[in-house]
């Protein structure tokens, strides 16, 4: 069963900035993109490294490692070397409070 998991406070995360954040078995890192906050698997498709190390610009993310770039939105792969698209994951803001939904 799917269920919303609290995973940083609105404050914790500034625009522009990207959080890397432990929920259960998984790394996931969350964005905040002019007060829109993204979550996706905190992992290059391209090679299993951390996307929440890369720069943020908009909703691209591009993975320091090897320059691939990901649509934080849509987990869209948006140039080589990756081809694969990233998990992402629904999130919700609850007063200061950020949650994702993380299915079982």
């Amino acid at each position: 069963m799917a269920e919303f998991e609290k995973v940083a406070k609105v404050s914790d995360i500034s625009p522009g900035e990207v959080k890397s954040v432990v929920v259960g078995n998984l790394v996931i890192a969350i964005c905040n993109t002019e007060g829109e906050f993204y979550a996706f698997i905190d992992e290059c498709s391209h090679e299993t490294l951390p996307l929440s190390d890369g720069i943020l610009e908009g909703k691209t993310i591009t993975c320091c490692y090897h320059g691939a770039e990901f649509d934080v939105e849509t987990g869209e792969a948006l140039c080589l070397p990756a081809v694969d698209r990233i998990e992402t994951y629904e999130t919700k803001v609850e007063g200061d409070d950020i949650y994702v939904l993380i299915e079982d």
